[in-house]
């Protein structure tokens, strides 16, 4: 199941990223890392449907730069581009002061 993540940008337009299933378990890696409480937190309510407000957002563009570091200097293979995404993504919500809301999309 993927899970899509959009913030408002204007009156209409909306920003998106996904949260792919395969992208999960990559993000798994610093689950309960004292390191990386925001993306322990992204990880327990995936599914629970979360709104993330600005201040999070920030931190989550904080720590998916650390983690990228931190899987770069071990030499880990990582999907980078999706990481990338997601870290523009928060930055983005962040820096417009937008929540982020995000929705569970059930795949059959």
């Amino acid at each position: 199941m993927a899970l899509n993540m959009y913030y408002k940008n204007g009156m209409i337009r909306k920003i998106h990223c996904q949260i792919t299933d395969d992208l999960v378990p990559t993000l798994y890696q610093v689950h309960d890392s004292a390191k990386f409480p925001q993306l322990t937190w992204l990880i327990d309510n995936l599914y629970e449907n979360p709104q993330i407000q600005p201040a999070i957002a920030r931190a989550l563009a904080d720590e998916m730069v650390a983690f990228e570091t931190l899987i770069l200097s071990l030499h880990l293979p990582f999907p980078r581009i999706p990481l990338k995404n997601m870290q523009t993504f928060f930055t983005g919500a962040a820096t417009s002061q937008q929540v982020v809301f995000v929705q569970s999309e059930h795949t059959s």
